[in-house]
């Protein structure tokens, strides 16, 4: 086994302890991997970096995921490392933004924007413009995400991923959410929900439970919005969306609260907490700081509730000077106007590329049902539809330069052979005969299964002595063509008539004239041509 092939099964093992959830293991790989390839490619580098990264999101280390993306994005600096960049830029974007700098995932995925456009890559760059409207929902912006993400809507109309799909309408239905919509909330969950089943989108899943449940509490369901939560924690545990589980968790303390069950909110929050610390999610931090205060204040623990809500505005100052999102706001729309032309001139590419694609396909299926329809199914030939269609053009266009002759051809004693071996050995031979008459003709030329036992051959540019130079070698080539061993030994002749096409011919009066030579030839005895 060569390096590559080795380091390529590697991956492939270090993989599938991902898609097991065992990090651990796929961790104490990559290492071993490392170690033993010091001078591996930067390709390579960069594929074992981001199974690296995968590992460290399923265990919630942040900041090792950090220097893990970072080391991927500098290694791929290069022009022919570029569809490896947008994919580590999206994925820093989204740690940057979890970690709460939202000014250096603002730029990420600005970045990204430029980069999956002029890559033709539209799907990430319209994922990376919906997840900047997911920041201005995060600074409590919700009129400015609900357009964001419309217009996002707009540039992926004719897209057809299906995580696109399902990712847009979650980002409005949560948009929707935040503007006290519940209706359209659910009605978006609606679309997407079928979708995300369908593909087994586990962390999108969590996530449209999590929004259900949330749009349930604005309608007063408080019951079935509990139970769409505890589905929604289920799903995030199983798959470590620890984003979800901390929203989840906030949520169900909020709500356990407002029922004064303090115990199962207390410990909700708690848990919620510990994950978004663990994992430097620092504005549900923030959130489940306030909510721990809140509780702990209808409590009448005073003193818990003011520590709560201290930590909680160190985090809120400590957001507001990482994320000036008011200050930002104008130069990311800025940008994103700029953006909007290269947008649209590439969706417009796509859709003519998609266009012309269908075309393709729609001319392909049409020249096949033309073809079935044309073709007789035993022999593979043309068949009496074709001949009815296409040979009276051809009889338009004749003259002295271009004359145009048939041969009508009858296989001899055929009823016999059906009667003395059975119609499965008849066909056998009627395939055999289209073979040879396939190989018998030009390009220009088409053997034509008229019926039953008979053939046509219609041979444009020849005139009748030239077709029947053409018909005696076809007479030759089956006497003594080997035919199939369930014959027996039966010798297999034909009998040909040849007739060359007149000016004022009709298809009838052409094939009339043939069909005259072949009952001579027949009459004579079979096995010869007549003209």
């Amino acid at each position: 086994m060569n390096h590559a092939t080795l380091f390529s099964s590697q991956l492939q093992q270090i993989s599938h302890n991902l898609e097991l959830h065992a990090p651990l293991p796929a961790l104490a790989l990559i290492h071993e991997v490392n170690s033993a390839n010091p001078r591996a490619n930067p390709k390579q580098k960069i594929a074992l970096l981001l199974l690296k990264a995968q590992a460290e999101t399923e265990l919630g280390q942040s900041y090792a995921l950090s220097s893990t993306l970072n080391e991927a994005f500098d290694l791929s600096q290069t022009a022919d490392l570029a569809l490896e960049r947008l994919q580590i830029m999206n994925q820093l974007a989204d740690q940057m933004y979890t970690m709460g700098n939202y000014r250096q995932s603002i730029q990420l995925w600005l970045n990204c924007i430029e980069l999956g456009l002029e890559l033709g890559d539209t799907t990430t760059a319209i994922a990376a413009f919906i997840s900047i409207g997911g920041i201005f929902n995060a600074a409590d912006e919700h009129e400015r995400a609900y357009k964001l993400h419309l217009q996002a809507l707009q540039y992926c109309r004719n897209i057809a991923t299906p995580y696109i799909y399902c990712t847009i309408r979650l980002y409005l239905a949560a948009d929707a959410m935040w503007l006290k919509r519940p209706t359209d909330t659910l009605r978006l969950l609606d679309e997407a929900d079928p979708i995300i089943q369908q593909h087994q989108f586990h962390h999108e899943l969590a996530e449209s439970y999590l929004w259900r449940a949330q749009a349930l509490v604005q309608l007063n369901q408080t019951d079935e919005a509990i139970r769409y939560l505890c589905q929604a924690l289920t799903y995030a545990e199983q798959t470590h969306h620890f984003w979800a589980q901390i929203k989840c968790g906030h949520q169900l303390g909020l709500i356990y609260t407002q029922q004064q069950r303090h115990s199962e909110a207390e410990q909700c929050l708690l848990e919620a907490q510990a994950i978004a610390k663990d994992s430097e999610f620092m504005q549900l931090l923030r959130d489940c700081l306030l909510a721990l205060s809140t509780l702990y204040e209808q409590m009448g623990q005073a003193k818990q509730a003011l520590l709560a809500l201290q930590a909680a505005h160190d985090l809120e100052h400590g957001l507001a000077k990482r994320a000036p999102i008011l200050e930002l706001e104008p130069r990311i729309l800025k940008q994103l106007a700029q953006l909007e032309t290269r947008f649209s001139l590439e969706i417009s590419r796509q859709e003519n590329r998609q266009l012309i694609e269908v075309q393709a396909q729609q001319s392909q299926k049409l020249d096949q049902l033309r073809t079935e329809v044309e073709q007789d199914p035993l022999t593979k030939l043309a068949n009496r539809r074709w001949l009815d269609t296409h040979l009276p053009q051809q009889l338009r266009s004749i003259s002295e330069q271009e004359p145009l002759s048939i041969l009508l051809l009858d296989l001899d004693h055929f009823k016999k052979i059906n009667d003395d071996f059975s119609h499965l050995v008849g066909d056998e031979v009627l395939r055999e005969l289209g073979f040879i008459l396939q190989r018998a003709c030009r390009d220009i030329d088409t053997p034509v299964r008229y019926g039953g036992e008979e053939f046509l051959l219609s041979l444009r540019g020849l005139n009748l002595f030239s077709a029947a130079k053409v018909a005696e070698r076809i007479r030759h080539q089956v006497e003594k063509h080997p035919w199939p061993a369930s014959l027996g030994g039966r010798a297999v002749t034909i009998s040909i008539g040849v007739a060359q096409a007149h000016q004022g011919d009709t298809l009838s009066s052409l094939i009339e004239r043939a069909d005259q030579a072949l009952y001579c030839a027949k009459s004579l005895g079979r096995n010869r041509i007549e003209l």
